[in-house]
């Protein structure tokens, strides 16, 4: 719970983002070296491949996020600015 504290005051994030937070931690633990396994990630343990950590954000991070053609209307933009707090679920393609 520290590190989400720390996550969401550094940033100036509501702290009803706290479980946003928690998740993005344990997801990031999820894909570090673990000592126990001897500096390695657990997907190299398991596949021998190294993660792909290419999509990994800075949590709080301003970001532009696609608005679909059906949400939006001609004129209007197709990206809006918000605030990076998370990562899906379902993994990324």
């Amino acid at each position: 719970m520290g590190a989400a504290r720390v996550m969401l005051h550094d940033k100036g994030l509501p702290l009803h983002l706290w479980a946003n937070a928690c998740n993005t931690i344990v997801y990031l633990q999820n894909q570090s070296p673990h000592r126990i396994l001897g500096m390695i990630t657990l997907e190299e343990d398991l596949s021998g491949r190294n993660p792909d950590v290419s999509h990994f954000r800075i949590f709080g991070a301003s970001i532009h996020f696609h608005v679909s053609k059906e949400s939006r209307k001609k004129l209007e933009s197709k990206t809006k600015l918000g605030v990076f707090f998370g990562y899906k679920e379902t993994p990324h393609n």
